[in-house]
């Protein structure tokens, strides 16, 4: 038997196979991906917007705003605000923490850590003493401690 026997007659079958996959009417209307996507994540911003009230909610968008316009210290007024108005909330903490890093404000991005991790929950046990579970200035100072030959203590 030659080659392009071979390959003819191994083509067939996966010919068939890939019309029969790509035919499957079974009556479920099909949505694209990205509108699947889109849905679930409109409704879960929804969600959370809904945690937040609208006067913690415009604080946010505020504070959004102003930090894209590296308007630092106005964002953090309104980062501050809104995690008041919603202290149940991390969105407002995760504003502050991104002004932290932006402005490297170590003892500011430190405390807004401790807070997201405070009202996220405790680590799981598997994971409590992980470098990780260390404040970010901890781990850099142990880091910067190793490089130098120094026993962690």
């Amino acid at each position: 038997m030659t080659r392009s026997f071979l390959r003819r007659h191994a083509l067939l079958p996966a010919i068939a196979l890939l019309i029969v996959a790509c035919s499957g009417g079974n009556g479920v209307p099909k949505v694209p991906l990205a509108q699947a996507a889109t849905d679930s994540s409109t409704r879960a911003m929804e969600a959370a917007h809904a945690l937040l009230g609208p006067a913690a909610k415009a604080a946010l968008d505020s504070g959004n705003v102003l930090f894209r316009r590296k308007a630092y210290d106005e964002a953090l007024v309104k980062y501050r605000l809104a995690a008041e108005l919603a202290p149940q909330h991390t969105a407002p903490l995760f504003g502050i923490q991104m002004v932290a890093a932006a402005t490297n404000n170590r003892p500011l991005l430190d405390s807004a850590l401790a807070g997201i991790r405070a009202r996220n929950g405790p680590l799981p046990a598997a994971t409590s003493g992980a470098p990780h579970s260390m404040s970010d200035s901890a781990l850099k100072a142990l880091r910067a401690q190793m490089k130098k030959g120094a026993k962690p203590s």
